[in-house]
């Protein structure tokens, strides 16, 4: 083999590397959000379990606990709910805080909002565009009226509707104010990262 054969071949080679780097990335983000999504699940099931244990005296003897590798990729990931929005696809978990672990693997709580279900304002933000996953890029596709549904740490699941959705700058801080009543927003970047979009929701009656 002549050397532009090898240089040809060399290049090709180098070409197929970095098309497939995307795709790493993305499976890759894939993967540690469904295992997120798993192992949460799994936590849900075995509360349950103790919760009905309890309340019918049952001994827990032969019982199966959270095995130490689900207890640990939990624990690291410190997932505290679930968020799906059916009318556009997004179903993720909810991970306390907005560093890029947390955004690079679901959607962030910030963390002086108010909690999932609780009175306040509870304030989950997620990327737009990110080689992770999709994370919260459709969300600007939700309407007024559009079911947002949280499911905390016991497994209970807290319905919002969509009441108004706006762009604003991002150092609008008005849009983490605290009330007395069940809120949720939810916003990601807008214009290349120079704006937000936001999406003011409301607790829906149970």
């Amino acid at each position: 083999m002549d050397r532009r054969k090898i240089i040809a071949t060399v290049l090709i080679g180098v070409g197929i590397a970095i098309m497939a780097v995307p795709f790493y990335w993305h499976f890759s983000g894939k993967h540690r959000t469904e295992q997120l999504l798993t192992h949460f699940e799994k936590t849900i099931e075995y509360k349950q379990e103790d919760d009905d244990e309890e309340e019918e005296h049952v001994e827990d003897e032969g019982k199966t606990a959270l095995s130490e590798e689900d207890a640990a990729v939990l624990e690291e990931g410190n997932v505290i709910g679930i968020i799906e929005i059916e009318s556009i696809g997004i179903r993720y978990p909810v991970i306390e805080g907005t560093g890029n672990g947390a955004l690079n693997s679901g959607i962030g709580h910030i963390t002086e909002t108010a909690g999932i279900g609780g009175n306040g304002n509870c304030v989950l933000c997620g990327h737009n565009g990110s080689r992770y996953g999709t994370f919260f890029t459709p969300l600007c596709q939700v309407k007024k009226g559009d079911e947002v549904s949280v499911m905390d740490d016991f497994g209970q699941v807290h319905l919002y509707e969509v009441e108004e959705t706006f762009v604003t700058n991002p150092y609008d801080n008005s849009i983490k104010t605290q009330g007395e009543e069940k809120e949720l927003t939810l916003f990601t970047c807008a214009n290349k990262g120079t704006m937000r979009f936001v999406a003011r929701c409301k607790a829906k009656e149970e």
